[in-house]
């Protein structure tokens, strides 16, 4: 009985980490905008486009179909059919997720890749630089 109380408990406060956004501490040197859409230049045919929250969250995305997205079409979980209403061709892939914040650096959760804060309106992420616009 006791065993089965200590288990519970256990996975009650693994469940309760997981649903926990940590950030592990503060950003060294410059803090990004957050809720601020960064546009990088042409890259071929396609821009992309990068938005940091406040509570962990990042949304990008690739697209050759527009040149401009707001914050809120960014966040968007319609975001394909906005794009498809702004330009009836071209692709677009969209990528969403948490990321960390570990000695003083941002990087994503999922395959920790780094976004590097080069000033207050420029970000290095995936060999891409954004340009806030």
């Amino acid at each position: 009985m006791k065993t089965l109380k200590l288990s519970l408990q256990i996975i009650s406060f693994i469940m309760l980490l997981s649903t926990v956004t940590i950030q592990a501490g503060k950003i060294s040197g410059i803090a990004p905008s957050y809720n601020k859409v960064y546009r990088s230049d042409r890259i071929g045919d396609s821009y992309h486009f990068l938005l940091l929250t406040q509570t962990g969250q990042y949304f990008y995305v690739s697209t050759n179909r527009t040149d401009k997205l707001t914050s809120a079409e960014l966040k968007s979980k319609n975001l394909l059919n906005i794009l498809k209403k702004k330009q009836s061709w071209g692709q677009s892939f969209p990528k969403r997720g948490k990321y960390t914040i570990d000695h003083g650096k941002i990087y994503t959760k999922l395959l920790w890749d780094r976004i590097k804060m080069l000033s207050k309106k420029k970000i290095k992420y995936l060999n891409k630089t954004f340009y806030l616009k």
